[in-house]
């Protein structure tokens, strides 16, 4: 794992609650989560891109990312393809230490909200 994605994998197992199991996939990282929820995070720092997504029965449920196919977007590239299916700036910064604590807070709410 990559020194950053290894600490944001860090942050995201001590801070969110729901946490089973983690494996390195080696070009990404899947958080295990009880209801059968599983977390991707993938970061490569040289193409300076990421993907954050948290998935159940094969659908994401959230995403982040930094694709640039959303150019209108305030904050183009970084984007979020939320729940409804609606697609909204990001506050995220392709950092994944500096992104995680706000994936975090959307994982466990959306975690806590479905079981």
């Amino acid at each position: 794992m990559a020194d950053p994605l290894a600490r944001a994998v860090r942050r995201f197992v001590d801070t969110c609650s729901h946490v089973v199991a983690v494996r390195d996939l080696v070009t990404k990282v899947r958080i295990d989560l009880q209801g059968g929820y599983f977390v991707d995070l993938y970061y490569n720092a040289t193409l300076g891109k990421y993907t954050y997504a948290l998935i159940q029965g094969g659908r994401r449920v959230i995403g982040w990312d930094n694709a640039r196919h959303h150019p209108g977007l305030a904050h183009f590239p970084h984007h979020v393809h939320r729940p409804d299916g609606s697609i909204e700036s990001s506050s995220l910064v392709g950092d994944p230490e500096q992104d995680m604590d706000i994936v975090v807070a959307e994982v466990n709410s959306l975690c806590t909200s479905e079981s």
